[in-house]
């Protein structure tokens, strides 16, 4: 049952960018969530940041064939995993490779699909990442 409460705070601010999708959802998500973005070049990728008047920032990284490999997510509220995830929100749910540590810290490996998510009310925090889908190079470091 607490997989579903927390489901529904995580769908309270839509985004809709989503893992494995193209760079073009970025845009649709800033518009959604009126936020300013910022955009920064590295070798391998770039990353969009998000941020809303709100609090909340997003960052979606995309690589040079212009698929978003990894997203991180902090703020007040949670962003909705559903949209983040995209295809791979079915996979996230369903896993039975979940780990659970203190402060409600939560980590999902289910096939290249990675979730790191954590924190507690008005401070949430956390990433997912395709695996298989990083550019040669990039460390996991930089997912932040």
């Amino acid at each position: 049952m607490p997989l579903i409460a927390l489901a529904l705070v995580w769908q309270s601010s839509p985004v809709h960018a989503a893992l494995g999708a193209n760079v073009k959802t970025v845009e649709i998500d800033r518009q959604q969530i009126r936020a300013t973005t910022r955009v920064t070049a590295h070798p391998a990728y770039s990353v969009h940041e998000l941020q809303s008047s709100g609090g909340a920032l997003v960052r979606e990284y995309v690589s040079a064939n212009g698929v978003v490999f990894a997203v991180s997510w902090g703020g007040p509220t949670m962003p909705n995993l559903r949209q983040l995830l995209g295809a791979h929100f079915d996979s996230y749910v369903g896993s039975t490779n979940r780990q659970r540590g203190g402060h409600g810290h939560v980590v999902v490996r289910e096939g290249s699909l990675v979730v790191e998510s954590g924190g507690h009310m008005r401070s949430f925090h956390g990433r997912a990442y395709l695996s298989d889908a990083l550019p040669s190079g990039v460390v996991l470091d930089e997912i932040q």
